[in-house]
């Protein structure tokens, strides 16, 4: 058989991965052709070599302008993937919360490892924002972290051997509604749930809405107070996305 491929003499410091790039090929194309080409089975490689190693190669290297050109395009690749990955996660997320309640106090909540609901209790603002048919409810944010019931608020804990609940917040609740906040709060949605230290997860049973917020509430909504609650929120801005999203 003819023999076939340069020779090329591996430097201190190179690896299959450092050369499989520099030849502008993968490491298993390196590895395979070398084992088909070189002149004794015994200097066939897996998947470490060293220096001074003989390697059959096909071609030389790459010039360094095609190496850097190549570098500059997969990482423009990797930039746009991830971007396009973010985007998509991103608008899994506004996917997700579509035409989802907000919570409000009073809501009923539930802990993977507690028997009782706890009822939410809003102490992170004092504003009215949602009104039901009998009395003000205040919209929650993600640091409203207490319950009506106080420490034991569900009940029997399966952590602690159905003991007494010692219920305590590991943090603030997590996915929150970002693009709505209360004096700089991020208000809470159906989804958003809670941990707790001790080792469960709580969350929403009931909003505690009696209805939920529609285009006519928005109707009805009161600029000043809704721009003071909300600083920075264009309400005619918010009215006419809903809208958009309503007839979509």
């Amino acid at each position: 058989m003819m023999k076939k491929g340069l020779i090329y003499i591996v430097k201190k410091g190179e690896t299959l991965q450092s050369l499989a790039q520099e030849f502008g090929i993968s490491v298993d194309e390196l590895r395979r052709f070398h084992n088909n080409w070189c002149e004794d089975i015994r200097d066939q490689i897996g998947y470490d070599i060293w220096e001074g190693k003989k390697l059959t190669v096909e071609k030389e290297k790459l010039p360094k302008e095609e190496l850097q050109q190549r570098e500059n395009e997969k990482r423009e690749e990797e930039k746009l993937q991830k971007q396009e990955e973010k985007e998509k996660q991103e608008e899994a997320k506004r996917t997700e919360q579509d035409n989802k309640y907000y919570v409000v106090d009073g809501a009923k909540c539930l802990c993977d490892k507690g028997i009782t609901p706890a009822t939410l209790k809003v102490t992170s603002h004092t504003k009215s924002i949602f009104n039901s048919k009998d009395d003000d409810k205040w919209v929650a944010t993600l640091e409203d972290v207490q319950f009506k019931e106080g420490a034991s608020c569900f009940g029997s804990c399966k952590v602690k051997n159905n003991n007494p609940c010692t219920f305590a917040p590991a943090g603030k609740w997590l996915k929150p509604y970002e693009r709505l906040k209360v004096m700089e709060k991020s208000a809470l949605l159906e989804t958003s749930y809670l941990m707790c230290s001790v080792g469960g997860k709580i969350t929403i049973k009931h909003h505690g809405q009696s209805v939920k917020i529609g285009n006519s509430n928005l109707q009805r909504a009161n600029a000043e107070l809704m721009n003071q609650i909300l600083p920075g929120l264009d309400l005619q801005e918010f009215q006419a996305e809903y809208d958009e999203n309503i007839e979509a």
